[in-house]
This record gives structure tokens, C-alpha cells and sequence, in this order.
């Protein structure tokens, strides 16, 4: 019986530790998903300023009468702003016209980035880790900023998610010098194998 009872016990201790962690990771995903989106709905906002101030630009120029596609028919909310603004008279403003220059590339890069900023952070990680060389904590973390900056994760979420892809077996860990080590032993799979990886 005490030799039942203490494997019982063993048992519910791995399952607790287990469901901390993931517990953790969870929430610590939510979390950066949340940043995300906010930073998300902030840029938005100021792409749909900016494209008001512009079409009222283009519009007091010279022979300019409307824009030649009015995409901003389906906001009805925001119809005013370019009501208000007579076509011949030309729309002040603090912002120097040089300003709408670099907004096309800053907004490629936040498209391009539009992929990353809701994949999940173990895929990410994961495809960081070239099968066979073992990693450091800090050094995927590192790896993880450099590649992807605008996720701006923590090196404990990093550990978090980490300790995860070992408990799922996707990942092998290891201690070296002291230190743990974290060792990817195939390549990556495949965006949609990753996301369905079993909990």
C-alpha cells in the first residue's frame, strides 16, 4: 500500500508540475498576443489618420477633383473628415508633405511581420533551432529577437516555452557546465504539424 500511495503521489506531482508550466506558457502567450494586438489596433489607427490628411492633400491639388478610387466609401464614420475639406483650398498641417515618403516601407515591414505576430511562440522558437546544436536559454532567446523584434518576448517565456517543447518531445534537453542546455534533434515540421502538436 505505501509503495502504491507513493507512486500515486509521484504521479500527481509530474501531472501538477506539467500543467503549471503549460499553465504558465498559456498565460504568458496571451499576454504578448494581447501587446501584439494592441500595437496592431494603434497602427491601424494611425494608417487611417494618415490616409484621411492624404486624400485631402491629393485633393487640393491642382486639377485634382476626387481621388481616382474611393476606397473610403465603405467608412461611413469617417466620411466627414474629406466632406469638410473644399477642394480648392489647401489643408494645413504641422506635418511636412516629406513625411508620407517612408510610411510605404515601415508599412511592408509591418505586413511582412503580420505573420509572425500570431504564430504561435513555439513554432517560432522551434524553427530557430538547427537540428543537433544544443542551445542556451539566452542564446535562442536572443536568436528569437534578432529574427522577430517585434514580438519582444521575455527570456522566462522563452525558458517557459522551451521546457514545453521537451515535456511534447519535440526538442531534447540537456545539462551542460551547470547549465541547460536545449537541442533540437530534426529538422522543424511543417507550420501546420507544429500547430497541431499534441499537448
Amino acid at each position: 500500500m505505501n509503495n502504491a500511495d507513493s507512486a500515486s503521489q509521484s504521479v500527481q506531482t509530474m501531472y501538477a508540475e506539467r500543467f503549471a508550466t503549460d499553465l504558465t506558457d498559456n498565460r504568458a502567450e496571451q499576454k504578448e498576443l494581447t501587446a501584439q494586438i494592441e500595437r496592431l489596433r494603434a497602427r491601424l489607427a494611425q494608417l487611417r489618420a494618415d490616409e484621411t490628411w492624404l486624400t485631402g492633400m491629393q485633393a487640393a491639388l491642382p486639377g485634382e477633383t476626387a481621388p481616382p478610387r474611393p476606397r473610403r466609401a465603405p467608412r461611413t464614420g469617417e466620411k466627414p473628415a474629406e466632406d469638410d475639406t473644399p477642394s480648392g483650398t489647401p489643408v494645413p498641417g504641422p506635418r511636412p508633405a516629406g513625411r508620407a515618403k517612408p510610411r510605404p516601407s515601415r508599412a511592408k515591414a509591418g505586413g511582412s511581420r503580420a505573420a509572425t505576430a500570431t504564430a504561435p511562440l513555439h513554432q517560432l522558437i522551434r524553427a530557430l533551432m538547427p537540428p543537433g546544436e544544443p542551445r542556451l536559454v539566452r542564446e535562442v532567446h536572443a536568436d528569437l529577437t534578432e529574427a522577430h523584434p517585434e514580438r519582444g518576448t521575455s527570456v522566462q517565456v522563452v525558458r517557459n516555452t522551451l521546457e514545453t517543447l521537451v515535456k511534447r518531445g519535440a526538442i531534447g534537453k540537456g545539462i551542460q557546465k551547470g547549465a541547460a542546455m536545449y537541442t533540437a534533434t530534426e529538422p522543424a515540421p511543417s507550420e501546420g504539424g507544429t500547430a497541431r502538436m499534441p499537448g
